[in-house]
């Protein structure tokens, strides 16, 4: 991780859902300012792998990682759409940032 502010997030819910737009928004707002991004797709926000606004956000430099058994769950490929690993990484991301907020 890059010496810029490091902002980490975790998100667990499905793209319609208001908890959604908000981390996808603060992301990109974040970015805008210059700050790392860190964003965790877990559970139903494995989803997220189709949301073209975010995959969008990850050309601009948003670090992108899923859960691997949270993706297999639920039916989505393994691709190159985000790194995709287990909850070690999840954790070096809790812990690497400087503010770490989850959306479920």
């Amino acid at each position: 991780m890059s010496g810029k502010r490091k902002l980490g997030m975790l998100l667990a819910a499905p793209a319609e859902s208001r908890s959604s737009k908000t981390a996808v928004r603060l992301a990109e707002t974040a970015l805008a300012k210059k700050v790392d991004v860190y964003l965790y797709l877990i559970d139903d926000g494995v989803y997220h792998l189709d949301n073209q606004q975010l995959l969008d956000l990850a050309k601009r430099g948003l670090k992108l990682f899923a859960c691997a058994y949270g993706a297999q769950m639920r039916g989505i490929p393994i691709s190159d759409k985000a790194t995709f690993c287990g909850l070690v990484v999840l954790s070096d991301l809790i812990n690497g940032c400087d503010r770490f907020i989850s959306f479920n």
